[in-house]
């Protein structure tokens, strides 16, 4: 069956969404690839190893809430990263 035929409406709930957004091709790619399991995605994008690496590497001094808002994190877990990296040197 060609399902890029189909309107978005003709398929199921989260399907329709990502048809949406990301079109057929796409959307057929994600289901044959993760039809039948749970599959959730978390609110933080980045790895936290590349978080500790780039805050420690953006960090002047000063900056420490400019880099909590940049990557949306709160200041104190900034400032736990840069402790950390302080503690490691």
């Amino acid at each position: 069956m060609d399902f890029s035929k189909l309107d978005s409406s003709c398929f199921n709930g989260a399907y329709k969404e990502v048809i949406e957004l990301i079109g057929y091709k796409n959307t057929l790619l994600l289901y044959n690839h993760f039809a039948g399991q749970y599959v959730s995605f978390p609110k933080k994008l980045l790895s936290e190893k590349y978080l500790y690496e780039a805050i420690v590497n953006e960090y002047d001094g000063t900056n420490a809430k400019v880099l909590a808002r940049k990557y949306g994190y709160s200041y104190s877990w900034i400032m736990k990263i840069l402790k950390r990296e302080h503690c490691n040197k």
